[in-house]
């Protein structure tokens, strides 16, 4: 098994792999500890798990990268909106058309600064 974890953990097969190399290292290093006499192997089985980790590390990476990547996508071709401007226009008109809704006269609640 330590054998199967390290090389998993090398070979990593678009990260099930690295899942395995995990699964395979923990319980080689489970069989080597529980063992009545010495096993060899537990150098591999480190190895073999620390490999594993590094594969699902680039795994959670690359999942973050293309995530990103399609959020970023979807704000280019989310349509513009108006910018600030544009909108204090809409929220306060300019005197003059002011002026011409009311007939001319503004009232002491609506003066608008010139």
């Amino acid at each position: 098994m330590a054998i199967a974890s390290l090389v998993l953990g090398i070979l990593w097969m678009y990260w099930l792999g690295s899942i395995l190399a995990l699964v395979f290292g923990y319980l080689a290093k489970r069989e080597i500890r529980l063992s009545q006499k010495p096993l060899d192997g537990n150098g591999m089985a480190t190895a073999g798990i620390v490999l594993g980790w590094v594969g699902i590390a680039t795994m959670v990476l690359v999942i973050a990268l293309v995530f990103l990547g399609f959020l970023s996508e979807r704000e280019k071709t989310k349509p513009k909106e108006r910018s600030t401007s544009q909108h204090a226009l809409l929220a306060s008109p300019p005197r003059e058309l002011a002026l011409a809704r009311h007939g001319g006269r503004v009232r002491q609640a609506f003066h608008l600064p010139s």
